[in-house]
């Protein structure tokens, strides 16, 4: 079996600390810790501009700590803060118009963007594939939408449209260069939670592949939905409309996401465990379209940010002494 390998050269040792996240954002990086967060990005002018705030998750404020629950509460918070990062980014990485001033998107601009955002994605990943799927049952000869075969098709072609509009996109220049800032923030992290300082020579050693990451958690969503439809829709009546069954799968994306962010978790905690890994590999491997290697600016847009969310974390009160998590 593929084995991602952490670290290029021998003698980093795994150790528990706490959970930091990440997000690559347009020209930086975003990273969040369970009680703060720091974005930080470069300008135009080549300068680094950093927003950094105490923001405790909600698995703090809330004991929403239970198995499952706390992964649906997780994805909240990730798309929440996901947008905010990408809003700031795009505004300090965009030129400066006339007078040397920055624009700042309106609200409504920017619930504009988001509503288009989720929109887009879910008919594109939940309604073209269920769509396809459709269409295609009578001339593969299924007989039945809530059949075994139907949802194993519906499946395989939703993970054939992420997979082909991660590969469309990452010809795009400007996608290329977020997918480095991905993998520069992976790098980051692999070298913080394997006892390393976090320093550029550390760094660049590290991998760009890291279990805990968005792309692994939308595989092993997208692998966990196709045994999960298979068993519900077995047992929901054979007559239901099409609408009914598209609002059921959608109904079904948080509990799933919430069993698939435990598997991410759990792989993050064993990373020798052959079983885990077995089925955490395909999100690695899809990890080769959605990060490269990043160059040294880079690295330092992301190890600035890092710095600023370590130090809001481990100085916010009632945080927790590295080691716990």
């Amino acid at each position: 079996m593929l084995k991602c390998r952490v670290f290029n050269s021998a003698g980093a040792t795994p150790s528990r600390g706490p959970f930091i996240g990440g997000q690559a954002v347009i020209e930086g990086v975003m990273f969040r810790s369970p009680r703060a967060y720091a974005v930080a990005v470069r300008n135009p002018a080549g300068e680094i501009i950093t927003d950094a705030r105490e923001h405790p998750s909600l698995t703090v404020k809330f004991p929403w700590r239970l198995p499952f629950v706390r992964g649906v509460a997780a994805l909240y918070e990730s798309v929440a803060l996901g947008i905010k990062a990408l809003m700031f980014s795009a505004e300090v990485a965009e030129p400066p118009k006339e007078g040397g001033k920055q624009r700042q998107a309106s609200f409504w601009e920017k619930a504009g963007v988001v509503a288009f955002s989720l929109a887009f994605g879910l008919v594109l990943f939940v309604g073209v594939p269920y769509g396809l799927a459709y269409a295609l049952k009578k001339p593969l000869g299924v007989t039945a939408e809530g059949s075994f075969i139907f949802n194993l098709i519906d499946g395989l072609l939703r993970i054939t449209v992420f997979l082909g509009y991660l590969l469309a996109i990452s010809t795009l220049r400007d996608v290329r260069r977020l997918f480095a800032y991905h993998g520069a923030e992976h790098k980051v992290i692999n070298t913080f939670e394997h006892g390393r300082e976090p320093g550029a020579e550390n760094v660049v050693e590290a991998s760009r592949f890291h279990p805990r990451c968005g792309t692994s958690f939308i595989i092993v969503l997208l692998l966990i939905l196709i045994l999960f439809h298979s068993v519900v829709f077995t047992l929901l009546p054979a007559n239901l409309s099409f609408i009914t069954k598209l609002l059921v799968r959608l109904a079904l994306i948080l509990p799933i996401a919430g069993v698939a962010y435990e598997l991410i978790r759990l792989g993050s905690r064993l990373p020798d465990n052959k079983v885990i890994n077995f089925f955490l590999l395909p999100g690695i491997l899809t990890q080769f379209l959605t990060t490269r290697e990043p160059d040294d600016t880079m690295i330092e847009v992301a190890l600035s940010s890092f710095r600023r969310v370590r130090e809001l974390d481990v100085n916010s009160p009632g945080s927790a002494p590295k080691g716990g998590g």
